[in-house]
């Protein structure tokens, strides 16, 4: 494993980190319905989570989102003591319950919603506090000053956003330090390569999501053994859609990135690391094979030339299904 400087943090990050998503298992949306991520159990998720610290990922990045907390409270179990041996990334959601124009619940929002995921997770800090959504307008500047509050305290060390609007980012800017920006980029959905150069510049640490299209280039979709995305898994909506199903059919087309030495999620998870503007990308596993496959892909080499100009087009050509909110 690799690992590289997260922007001005000092904190030197695995190249590949682990996107604690797809360990959330069940949640219940508001209209009382259910989604899940197929295939998981708890054990092998805290399974995972050992293994990924075997190979040398050092970053998990989680969320109060995700399963109602249930992926926080599985990073608490499995980090019992190795909490110094992780960096902790999670995620607030700073306009939940917030409907009027109040700074201060606002304030208590953020502040509530930190010192849950701290009891969850079960540690008295977090590395790497993150924005889920935008702020709204109004409620930034109490946002910033509640952040800054936090860091001041010692319950977060950094702090950022998870978003690819360059607009939002200069106003929360204009209030204060953004230290970390969590980006969707991935081989099929570039428009933050120019976002990606820009931070590198600004010397912010980016942590990349979605870098494998949640899965679309897996390879595991596609193709005369396809497999099939249950009905009760959370993306099954989005895999139906007819964009996605012209996308999937157009999709073997990039199998020529997959060789004897590197699968097509290797070669997709390679090309998000080429990117000189990625600090961490945050790759999702379900099972340890999937981590240590991941993992490896720290240690191969570059795509060729050759290969981006033959695969660029085809990527081009397939189109995005919007897997980057």
């Amino acid at each position: 494993m690799k690992y590289r400087t997260l922007g001005q943090t000092g904190l030197e990050v695995s190249e590949i980190g682990l996107g604690a998503f797809p360990i959330s298992g069940t949640q219940q949306r508001a209209d009382g319905s259910i989604e899940v991520w197929s295939g998981t159990s708890d054990a092998e998720s805290i399974a995972l989570i050992h293994r990924c610290e075997e190979l040398g990922v050092n970053l998990i990045d989680s969320a109060e989102g995700y399963g109602d907390g249930h992926s926080e409270e599985l990073v608490g179990q499995a980090l019992q003591g190795r909490r110094d041996k992780w960096i902790i990334a999670t995620k607030v959601q700073p306009n939940r319950d917030i409907d009027q124009n109040d700074e201060q619940s606002v304030h208590n929002r953020i502040v509530e919603a930190c010192e849950n995921s701290l009891k969850r997770m079960q540690t008295d800090f977090i590395d790497i506090y993150q924005l889920h959504a935008i702020p709204h307008e109004w409620a930034m500047p109490a946002v910033m000053k509640t952040l800054e509050k936090l860091q001041r305290e010692g319950k977060i060390r950094w702090y950022g956003i998870s978003t690819n609007n360059r607009e939002a980012i200069d106003k929360l800017r204009n209030l204060g330090p953004i230290h970390i920006l969590q980006i969707g980029y991935n081989l099929l959905e570039r428009s933050a390569d120019e976002l990606l150069h820009w931070a590198k510049e600004q010397k912010i640490g980016t942590l990349i999501r979605v870098p494998l299209a949640k899965g679309q280039l897996t390879g595991k979709y596609f193709g005369q053994n396809a497999e099939k995305i249950p009905q009760n898994d959370l993306r099954y909506e989005r895999f139906q859609r007819t964009e996605v199903q012209e996308g999937l059919k157009k999709l073997p087309e990039l199998l020529f990135l997959q060789t004897k030495r590197r699968t097509m999620a290797q070669a997709a998870l390679r090309f998000v690391l080429d990117h000189p503007g990625v600090s961490c990308v945050i790759a999702g596993a379900k099972n340890r094979q999937q981590v240590e496959d991941n993992t490896a892909t720290s240690d191969m080499p570059p795509l060729t030339h050759e290969e981006l100009s033959r695969a660029l087009p085809i990527a081009d050509a397939i189109g995005t299904a919007g897997w980057i909110g």
